[in-house]
């Protein structure tokens, strides 16, 4: 009787198990909905530019309906803010730059925590910045760009956005370089080309994506690039590090689920972000503007987050920068 009694006990326990078996699975698939992919900023800016072409290949991958929605702010924060409180289900994404990492030391009171109220997917690509100037600009190499900041020469930069990677790259250069230098600050990238272009400002860093059509058009000219190495599309150009070793600072993209997401859900999106990056559409788009696929994994994602944040929440804080 105890046997019988043990049998039907583990019967029961097992056909309960397997009964439950498959809830848990459904409970972690990505549903059967269009997934929206949020653009923290304006339409036609960087990240836009990136998230429309992405958009349709990771339709494709996930056999789903993938739209960008752009709720735009100075520093990504709507947007943002937005995703955090989206349900975990893999069906609300954020799509952002170096911001993401980087506004947090700008803005103490965000009305989200970049980890613990985020998971990340993937790290989709990055890109060195490239220091340009106009052509008539005196300096024409960024040796000469040193000299003439150092000779008291007064040496005018760009700084395109009060908290983007462009202003860390430049406050780096200074604090490496020890030099000094002009900084007049602009509210988009918009008007500091216009006034690079024009001779008005001296130099300014960038992304070769939006830079590089100024260049092939005969207003700009590069410097220097930011990378560890140089530039494939390039290799004329120093990089900063083979003056300053150790010099990086990159731009980079982000794709991001709230926190909460099942395990699951996130693998599938970070194979399919993968996938839509081995595409034909995105490798043009990648070359087009300059940038380096990476395609990380969850754990790397995480990581290079932690490690961004770190390296320019130290410079923020050494030289109390503020987003103005």
């Amino acid at each position: 009787m105890k046997l019988h009694r043990f049998l039907v006990t583990l019967l029961a326990a097992t056909c309960t198990t397997f009964a439950q078996l498959p809830l848990t699975a459904n409970a972690q698939e990505l549903p059967d909905r269009t997934v929206r992919l949020v653009v923290p900023f304006a339409a036609g800016g960087g990240v836009d530019a990136l998230a429309r072409p992405f958009a349709i290949e990771l339709g494709k991958a996930l056999q789903r309906t993938v739209v960008v929605e752009n709720k735009a702010s100075t520093t990504g924060q709507i947007g943002t803010a937005e995703v955090a409180k989206s349900p975990a289900d893999g069906t609300t994404l954020v799509i952002s730059s170096a911001a993401f990492g980087t506004t947090p030391s700008f803005v103490p009171k965000l009305p989200y925590d970049i980890f613990k109220d985020f998971e990340p997917v993937t790290i989709l690509a990055a890109t060195p910045q490239v220091l340009v100037a106009p052509v008539g600009f005196k300096a024409n190499s960024f040796a000469e760009v040193l000299a003439m900041a150092r000779s008291n020469g007064q040496v005018n930069v760009a700084l395109p956005g009060s908290s983007g990677i462009q202003r860390l790259a430049t406050e780096l250069l200074i604090s490496t370089a020890q030099i000094q230098v002009t900084k007049v600050p602009y509210k988009g990238a918009g008007a500091a080309f216009t006034d690079l272009i024009a001779g008005r400002v001296d130099v300014m860093f960038d992304n070769p994506g939006s830079s590089m059509v100024h260049v092939n058009s005969g207003r700009l000219k590069v410097l220097a690039s930011t990378g560890s190495k140089r530039l494939l599309t390039l290799p004329q150009v120093p990089t900063v590090a083979e003056t300053y070793p150790g010099f990086e600072a990159l731009n980079w993209f982000i794709v991001a689920a709230p926190a909460g997401t099942p395990p699951a859900i996130l693998d599938r999106l970070n194979e399919a972000s993968a996938q839509a990056l081995r595409s034909d559409a995105m490798r043009q788009v990648l070359e087009r503007d300059g940038l380096q696929p990476l395609a990380n994994s969850r754990t790397q994602a995480q990581q290079f987050l932690r490690s961004e944040f770190n390296k320019w929440d130290r410079i923020v804080r050494d030289k109390q920068l503020t987003a103005d």
